[in-house]
């Protein structure tokens, strides 16, 4: 196994912690209460996808005035291309908290995923989300960053173990 790819990897393990580090301290608590946050911690997901060749595409609204925008990498598959697995973290924090463990650390892991799968063949569609607003107030309600993943795609998921 490539050593980029070997969970216990040096070059990993740095790579998730300087995610963490950015988002958490460089950037801070990101919310619709704090939206320059809100929309560094987008712009550094963004780069960090160009970075690994991908098209990114943004699902933007508005919740509480302020523009929010879910982000989007897809592998297509190709043998059964329309089944999807889903595979989501959220990049808002608290009200308050920087967020290192909900969730920096959860935007980390799926970075790096994007990266062991950039050039990876897949059997099924990987769609990887990097959701906004899921903090309260959001939670569930009608601005929950996860109710704005287009329709079609979304029932056409499936979750894999």
């Amino acid at each position: 196994m490539n050593r980029a790819m070997n969970s216990s990897s040096p070059i990993l393990a740095d790579r998730l912690r300087g995610h963490v580090t950015h988002l958490a301290v460089e950037v801070g608590p990101r919310n619709v209460f704090r939206p320059d946050a809100l929309h560094a911690a987008a712009d550094y997901i963004r780069r960090e996808w160009a970075a690994q060749n991908y098209q990114v595409h943004s699902q933007y609204y508005q919740a509480m005035g302020v523009k929010s925008e879910n982000l989007e990498v897809r592998r297509i598959g190709k043998a059964k291309p329309e089944e999807i697995i889903l595979v989501g973290a959220h990049y808002d924090t608290v009200l308050g908290t920087p967020g290192a463990d909900d969730n920096a650390s959860g935007i980390a892991a799926l970075l790096e995923l994007t990266r062991m799968f950039a050039t990876a063949e897949t059997e099924r569609t990987l769609r990887f989300v990097a959701f906004v607003n899921e903090e309260p107030p959001f939670f569930s309600g009608a601005r929950w960053g996860a109710v704005f993943t287009p329709k079609p795609q979304r029932h056409a998921a499936r979750t894999f173990a």
